[in-house]
Order: structure tokens, then C-alpha cells, then sequence
């Protein structure tokens, strides 16, 4: 059958048009004139008006009370960012306002709106009743319950609030009433930011009892927005959290901070000791003040060792780009100023630190006041490589312990060439003097307790390797020997040196030819030594990988410089090996350090992971347990499993533990069961944790983590 068209004028036909008007265009199999005028389409009707379309199987214009009724499989585009459905429909002639029987549309966020009935205002406002809202996916002939669904007597899409409200609610999972109120709110999901209560977070735990953590969210701006979040738990007193975010036009800043009026608590929640005020703050800022130039700043700080652990915080801050990384179980507060361009780097920080470990003093903590650094680079003459000269000073002040003031200025140049053959020769010199005040030694009584000197440093070298490249059938191979000689300066003063920035060093492949191995300044590595290699790869496949490495160093001249610790403490290092695998689904990775004499494992890092159809795996394996350590340190051995066993199309068995083998203790330890499909995901888990703090104690918990997509979480966590 033919279509017919037709272009009709709008918003009536006869005297009330206007001739700015926009014209409605009619497509349908069969169009009739309606006996008191207007038309009756049949077929495949499609109607366009601007960017507003509907298509119907059948539709009655009616121009003399400007309407439009359209019947059967009603679909409307360009109400909205997506179609609307209707079994029937009846709308004024520009389509904008009017009735909807058998409604249903999509929402930003992938979420689903259905009612028996809807009607949509000129402002694209919409009432729909007997409805309900999902997230969840719905089968095309109706049959089928969501996992979750929120049905109402009414509600309504506010479209100048951007808001969905309400009445008479119940919430239903997989059909079944859970929840029932009069009145409820949230955002629409196409909305911006929007202030409001954000989904509890529960918990229980044989510290805290139960937990209830009610999180409110206001959108103070465009640019800045907070979130307060009381929490109330049965074992101990209420605790106030909250975040703070704001943006500038040159840069951010962001907080989280929390408060309580309480005893301390062990791990059954009995307190003990007075009541105090305990507390953290977390945040930092960073501000660019023009392209090469920016200032930041970062505060960590909680009252006591162990507040963060009692109340379930992380005692990782999040990264807002401080230069100054904490190390484990420390906290750090800093402010610096950074000029970045092409050719150089600068930088000047102020820093405090804080301890969480329970047996340390943090009166023996540094103050950094300030730390200088500015690296300038210049380009050599051609096939010459480049300079690098660079400034650095520090001063440092403690409590307890000694002061320390050093000032270096070093020239660092490295070429590379290639000779015949493919051999790669790449030199090497670099020159340093330093400049040091001491104060508050620790010395016998009688003597001086401040020191001053200088001295001068210097080294050449150069690293050679060949690569050999071998394109097979199957396997490509690579083979690169490697081989690095080095003569540096004694070091007359090494016995009156503070080592203050070079305290942890361990050779691993990256640091073993590297012509400066301190971490630092303080340490200096005198004499003559040779460190050589073997890397070797193999590709096949698309991307399917093996490499390996070992390697080790030779002190020819000179006395250690290191600890017995580090690998490098006698004339032959230990051997250092290192490989990785990619197979796809399975990956894993080995580092470690083997003795010169006996072969012993010295230190051993194993990471795996495998990521099945229905088996997902991580295992990590950790041991720095070798003889130098014992003594000082004691023996560190600690294994890390998570695994998730898929169990049917949406429910999964999961479990994870950390586990210390030194101690015979699982430092942390969850299982439980996983439950996630298109719009929810489910979690039950058991938690035990024991961290080996006497004042503290283990704690077990029994966690349920729920969300909803498009509104929400519930989550024990912060």
C-alpha cells in the first residue's frame, strides 16, 4: 500500500492559525477525512512536527478543539532524551501537553518509568499514576518481576526541579513489600547534583554494635558541595563525619573529617580510660597559579594512634596530589609550591609528620622546614646527550634527636649511542658536593654535640647492552645481556654523615644499574663495582608475553655503604630475578632476591591472577624474611588471597583474607556471597579482623552491602 502525506498547519486548521507556526507533517498508509473535519490516518502513522515525532498505528486529528489521539504500539520522540510508549495517547496539536493510557519510558542512568496513566504538562512536567520506577531490565511482554522496583499511587516528574516525587510508596523486591511510606523524594537521574538524604549506611560489629550512619547531601553550589553524616552505634557514643569538596577556577580542595566524645573501646567494646574528644581530618588543595607555577597543601591528623581504626576510617589518605607520599601507618601534613616547565622542576614544601604506630614517639618525628629542590636540564651538543644540574637543600628540627641542615649542588650528564652491531653504549658522569650542620647529637657527655663540614663526590661510568631480536613462526624472542662499570670517589666523611633520606634500601631490577643507588643524599656508594644482567622476552600470539631477569653487582674497591638488609651489604650481591607472565586470563608476577652464597631466598614478592568464565583470582605472596632482617626487624611473611567463585548467572561466592604467617594470624579476613544483575548488586559479607594491637583487639562484623542502581547505596563502609 502507498503512504500518503500531508503538511498541516499548527496549531489548528482555519482561522486560529498563525502563519508563524510551525507545520505538522502527516505520513500514514490510508489518511480519511473525518465528517466534522480533520482526519482519521490508518497504517504506520508518523507525525513530525520540528523535533517532536510520533508514530502510532493509528491516529484522529482533530483541529477544531486542537487534538490529537493517537492509538496502538504510541511512541513519542523528542519529548524527552528518550522514546515514550503509550498504548494510547491523546495530545494538543503541537504534541507538547496531554493524556497517556498504558505509559511507559527510559530514563537517564538506564532507569524505567511505567504507570497506567500519564499526563504531560506544557512545561514537560509529568504525573503518572499507579506507577512505579526501576533500574532493572523488563521483559518485552510484561511476564517477570524486577529485582527491585518503587510503585506508587502517584508520582510526578517535576521538569523545572528536576525531581521525582511520590505518594503513598512501597518498595518492592522481587514483588514482595519491603518498605512502605506516604511520601518520597529523589533527584531525577538526568538531574545535576542535588541536595537531599543519601541511602544509610548500616553495619554491625563487635566493637562498635550496631551501627546506623545517615549521610546528608547539600549542593551548596555549582562549584562546592558537602556531606554530613551522623552515625550512631549501640557499643559506643555518636560519632560525626563528614566531606567537604570545592572548586576554583584554579584548582580544588577537599576534606573529610570526623569527631566523638568517648573512652577508648577494645574489640567487644568495653571502654576503659577517660572520656576525650577523638578525632581525624584528612584533606588538601592544589591551585595552579599560572601554566608553569602552582601551590598546594595537605592535612593529616587524627588525635590518638588508633581512632581510625576503631571507627572502621582508612588511615590512607586519598591522593590529592601532594608531592610527599606517607608510608604505611604514618600521616603527613604539608604545604609546597611547584614550577614545572620543558626543561626544569622546582619545588619548595614545608612537612610535619604523625605516627599511628603505638610504641613511637612522634617527638622523634622530623619537621621538614623548609626542603629546596630545583633540577635544570640543557641540552648537549648534538649526539651528546644532556646536563642536569640540581639544587637541594633541607633543614630539619625534632623534639627529641637531632637537628640536621644539608646543602648539595650536583651536574649529572648520560648519552646514548649505538655502535656497530646494535651494541648500545650509554656514558655516564656525575658530580655532587654537600654541605652539612648538625646540632643535638647524640654523642657521650663532654663532647660536642654540632658538627660541621663539606665534602666533594663524583663518579663516571658507562652501561653497555646488546640487544638480540630473533621473528619466529610462532614466538618472537628477545635477549638483551647487559653490563654496567662504575668507579666513584671515596668518601671521607661517611662516619660524621646523618643518613636521614636513605634509610630503606633494597637492589631490585630497576635500582641495581643505576650509577647513584641511594634513595637520597646521605649515602654515599664509594669505590669501584661492575653490575651486569640478562633480560630476556618472548611474544606470540596477540598478546601473549614472557620476560625474565638476573642479575647481580660486584663491589671492586670500597667499603659497603648499605645495610645488611639491602642486598648490596658485601662484595657480591645477592642475585637479583625478576619475571612476569601474561597468558590473558592468567598474569603473574616474581621478584626477589636470592643470597650470593647459599641461594636462600632473601626477600620474595609473587603476585597472581587468574579471571575465568566463572572463577576470578588474586593471590599475592609476600617474604622479607631473610637473616640480616631478623634480628633488627623481625621476619615479615604475609599472604593475600581474594577469589569470587561465580556460582549461577548472578550469584557469587567470594572470600578474601590477608594473612600474617609469622604471627599465625589472619590480619583481615571476609566471606561471604555476591549477588548482582543489570540494576542491584547485593553483598553479605563476614569480616574478622585482627591486627595483633594488644589495645585494640580483634573484631568481627557481619557487613550487608546493597545498591541500587541509579539510587543508591548502603554500605558500612564511610
Amino acid at each position: 500500500m502507498s503512504t500518503t502525506a500531508l503538511a498541516l498547519a499548527s496549531p489548528a486548521l482555519g482561522q486560529q492559525a498563525q502563519p508563524a507556526d510551525p507545520p505538522i507533517y502527516l505520513e500514514a498508509d490510508r489518511i480519511e477525512d473525518l465528517a466534522e473535519g480533520g482526519y482519521l490516518a490508518h497504517g504506520n502513522v508518523r507525525v513530525r512536527q520540528q523535533d517532536r515525532t510520533l508514530m502510532a498505528d493509528e491516529l484522529e486529528y482533530h483541529p477544531a478543539s486542537n487534538r490529537v489521539i493517537a492509538r496502538g504500539h504510541v511512541v513519542i520522540i523528542g519529548q524527552g532524551p528518550y522514546p515514550q510508549y503509550a498504548d494510547e495517547v491523546e495530545l494538543d496539536s503541537a504534541l507538547a501537553s496531554g493524556v497517556a493510557l498504558g505509559f511507559a519510558s527510559m530514563l537517564e542512568r538506564n532507569g524505567r518509568v511505567a504507570a497506567a496513566s500519564a499526563i504531560r504538562d506544557e512545561d514537560a512536567s509529568l504525573t503518572l499514576r499507579d506507577a512505579y520506577y526501576t533500574a532493572c531490565e523488563l521483559c518485552e511482554d510484561g511476564s517477570g518481576t524486577p529485582t527491585w522496583r518503587l510503585r506508587a499511587r502517584q508520582v510526578h516528574q517535576d521538569a523545572e526541579d528536576q525531581m521525582i516525587y511520590y505518594r503513598d510508596a512501597r518498595f518492592e523486591v522481587l514483588g514482595v513489600p519491603v518498605l512502605y511510606t506516604p511520601v518520597f523524594a529523589h533527584a531525577d537521574p538526568s538531574s545535576e547534583r542535588r541536595s537531599g538524604f543519601l541511602f544509610p549506611k548500616v553495619g554491625v560489629s563487635s566493637r562498635l554494635g550496631f551501627v546506623y550512619q545517615q549521610p546528608y547531601y547539600w549542593s551548596i553550589s555549582p562549584s562546592q558541595d558537602i556531606v554530613v553524616a551522623p552515625r550512631v552505634m549501640t557499643n559506643v557514643n555518636p560519632l560525626l563525619y563528614t566531606e567537604y569538596r570545592k572548586r576554583f577556577w584554579s584548582g580544588y580542595t577537599e576534606f573529610e573529617a570526623s569527631v566523638t566524645h568517648e573512652a577508648e573501646i577494645d574489640s567487644d567494646g568495653e571502654r576503659f580510660g577517660e572520656e576525650e574528644w577523638r578525632w581525624h581530618v584528612f584533606g588538601g588543595g592544589r591551585f595552579d597559579i599560572n601554566e608553569n607555577w602552582r601551590w598546594g597543601f595537605g592535612i593529616q591528623r587524627a588525635s590518638d594512634d588508633l581512632h581510625l581504626r576503631r571507627y572502621d576510617f582508612s588511615e590512607r589518605a586519598k591522593d590529592l596530589g601532594q608531592p610527599i607520599e606517607a608510608v604505611n601507618r604514618q600521616l603527613v601534613s604539608q604545604l609546597f609550591l611547584e614550577n614545572r616547565t620543558r626543561h626544569r622542576y622546582g619545588s619548595v614544601l614545608t612537612a610535619t609528620y604523625q605516627s599511628l604506630r603505638t610504641n613511637l614517639d612522634d617527638d622523634t618525628l622530623p619537621v621538614l622546614a623548609p626542603q629546596i629542590d630545583i633540577t635544570q636540564v640543557f641540552d648537549a651538543p648534538q649526539n651528546w646527550g644532556r646536563f642536569s644540574l640540581n639544587g637541594n637543600t633541607v633543614h630539619i628540627t625534632r623534639e627529641e634527636g637531632a637537628d640536621y641542615t644539608r646543602a648539595s649542588s650536583s651536574l649529572d650528564w648520560r648519552t646514548r649511542w649505538v655502535a656497530p652491531g646494535g651494541v648500545v653504549v650509554e656514558p655516564f658522569a656525575y658530580a655532587r658536593a654537600d654541605y652539612y650542620d648538625l646540632s643535638d647529637l647524640d654523642v657521650p657527655a663532654g663532647e660536642p654535640d654540632s658538627d660541621s663540614f663539606s665534602r666533594e663526590l663524583g663518579l663516571v661510568g658507562t652501561e653497555f647492552s646488546w640487544p638480540f631480536y630473533r621473528a619466529g613462526e610462532a614466538v618472537d624472542l628477545v635477549i638483551e645481556p647487559v653490563l654496567s662499570l662504575v668507579a666513584a670517589s671515596d668518601d671521607p666523611e661517611s662516619n660524621r654523615v646523618l643518613n636521614e633520606d636513605s634509610q630503606s634500601t633494597e637492589v631490585d631490577e630497576s635500582m641495581l644499574f643505576e650509577p647513584v643507588r641511594a634513595a637520597g643524599y646521605d649515602i654515599w656508594e664509594e669505590g669501584q663495582r661492575a653490575n651486569y644482567g640478562l633480560r630476556a622476552s618472548a611474544f606470540w600470539g596477540e598478546s601473549n608475553r614472557v620476560r625474565g631477569f638476573v642479575g647481580r653487582s660486584e663491589r671492586l674497591d670500597g667499603e659497603p655503604a648499605f645495610s645488611e638488609t639491602s642486598g648490596l651489604f658485601e662484595d657480591s650481591s645477592d642475585y637479583v630475578v625478576a619475571g612476569e607472565i601474561d597468558l590473558g586470563q592468567f598474569s603473574a608476577e616474581l621478584s626477589t632476591r636470592l643470597d650470593t652464597e647459599d641461594f636462600d631466598v632473601n626477600t620474595l614478592q609473587f603476585d597472581a591472577s587468574y579471571r575465568g568464565e566463572r572463577v576470578n583470582a588474586t593471590v599475592g605472596y609476600l617474604d622479607t624474611s631473610d637473616d640480616a632482617a631478623t634480628s633488627s626487624r623481625g621476619p615479615q611473611r604475609e599472604l593475600r588471597a581474594d577469589v569470587r567463585v561465580q556460582m549461577t548467572e548472578r550469584w557469587s561466592a567470594v572470600a578474601r583474607v590477608i594473612r600474617d604467617i609469622d604471627r599465625d594470624l589472619s590480619r583481615r579476613q571476609e566471606t561471604g556471597f555476591l549477588y548482582r544483575d543489570e540494576c542491584t548488586q547485593f553483598e553479605i559479607v563476614y569480616q574478622r579482623e585482627d591486627l595483633g594491637i594488644q589495645r585494640l583487639g580483634p573484631s568481627e562484623s557481619i557487613q550487608v552491602r546493597i545498591t541500587l542502581f541509579t539510587l543508591g547505596s548502603v554500605d558500612p563502609g564511610r
